[in-house]
């Protein structure tokens, strides 16, 4: 995507801004955009609401963002917590923090450490480190991981009467080439070669070249592909 248009857009405080076309758009504080918006770079540096679509080279998100259309660009960052009313379409996203998507996503490399609530994911590789309860109702990529960290916690404060999180991932469907999971649970996984590890319940893995499980698994069943 290239961007020559002359304009910036930059909204300090609290404010409301025209979407269109422009080089750079910035929001710092508590913001809204108005219509479409087509920038170079999408940076957001606290609380902002785009009231339709945004398309974007690089959008950067530290704090909070709900987008009411769709999102596309080619890398998209998330420092905090971004909500996607319709599709995301990226070329390559990190997320440190939350990404929630109503609709349709395609990234073709996501890294993420923290949660995700999307619909479909689809894409070339996923590496997923999970903080918290994600949901993906349809994972496809040619290579997956999905993994929990873990609690970080020091003996003193094991005993403390601390809020448990679960680190876990929840889908219906998972399919790949390379998958290697832990702490997942799917009703059906399908790919080549497949990693089952601890903490995972599938309920069906279908594989073509290779499968090994983890003792601390539980798979429903299991069948290779012809």
């Amino acid at each position: 995507m290239e961007y020559d248009t002359g304009r910036e857009i930059r909204l300090a405080g609290i404010g409301m801004v025209d979407g269109g076309k422009a080089d750079r758009t910035t929001i710092d504080g508590m913001g809204k955009v108005t219509g479409d918006l087509d920038s170079g770079k999408v940076i957001v540096n606290g609380q902002a609401t785009f009231k339709g679509s945004v398309r974007a080279a690089s959008a950067d998100i530290n704090g909070l963002a709900g987008i009411d259309g769709g999102l596309r660009a080619d890398k998209c960052r998330v420092e905090g917590k971004l909500t996607v009313e319709e599709s995301l379409e990226a070329e390559e996203a990190t997320v440190n923090g939350s990404l929630t998507v109503h609709g349709p996503c395609r990234i073709g490399r996501l890294l993420s450490h923290g949660k995700l609530q999307l619909d479909a994911l689809s894409g070339d590789e996923a590496r997923l480190e999970l903080r918290g309860t994600s949901s993906i109702r349809e994972l496809s990529a040619r290579f997956i991981q999905a993994s929990a960290p873990s609690d970080g916690l020091q003996g003193w404060q094991k005993l403390l009467p601390l809020p448990v999180v679960q680190n876990r991932l929840m889908a219906h469907t998972i399919e790949g080439e390379d998958i290697f999971l832990e702490h997942v649970t799917a009703s059906l996984v399908r790919g080549a070669r497949v990693r089952i590890g601890a903490g995972c319940d599938i309920g069906r893995v279908e594989y073509a070249e290779r499968l090994e499980r983890h003792a601390d698994a539980r798979v429903g069943s299991e069948a290779r592909l012809a």
